[in-house]
């Protein structure tokens, strides 16, 4: 019995100090990680309920989405008897974005992305995602046609075969 707790002594003795050692001598210089992570959170890269991107926002007029987003690829009427615009941006190749335009003011916006999107919401959730992970950021709510609605946030989040694939932010109901 000795023997065998003299033998773990030393074992533990002769492994501890290498692996001190060894975690000592592994320095990392987080300058760039941090750079890159700053640049990611700078990047307008963030869906924010009842608001839109910093670049494409609700209530912003439609030089300014011009200014910031260019022209559009795609612009049409709603339909016949309506005055909204919808005039659809790329925003890169997995993400595209509609603006709802009406009086030269933007009213609504639609992101839709696959799951290689660099684009989410403010609150972690990401295209591909299903409804039950929504939920856990966004709280519980009725799947009602495919679609989770949060009116009060000014969010909307639909699903094409159980996967989020549009993001539709509008102003919140009160």
């Amino acid at each position: 019995m000795i023997l065998r707790t003299l033998f773990v002594f030393l074992s533990l003795a002769f492994v501890l100090p290498i692996t001190h050692l060894h975690a000592q001598s592994v320095t990392i210089d987080n300058t760039e990680y941090r750079q890159k992570v700053l640049k990611y959170l700078a990047s307008d890269y963030f869906i924010t309920e009842g608001h839109g991107l910093n670049r494409a926002y609700i209530g912003q007029t439609l030089e300014q989405l011009e200014s910031a987003l260019g022209k559009p690829v795609k612009s049409k009427r709603q339909n016949l008897l309506s005055r909204t615009r919808i005039n659809t941006y790329q925003l890169d190749k997995q993400t595209a974005l509609q603006a709802g335009i009406n009086k030269g003011i933007v009213q609504a916006i639609a992101v839709a992305g696959v799951v290689s999107s660099q684009y989410t919401t403010a609150k972690g959730a990401r295209f591909g995602m299903p409804p039950n992970e929504i939920v856990n950021y966004y709280g519980p709510k009725k799947f009602k046609n495919n679609n989770l609605l949060y009116s009060e946030l000014g969010i909307r989040f639909d699903f094409k075969n159980g996967k989020l694939k549009f993001i539709r932010v509008f102003p919140p109901k009160k």
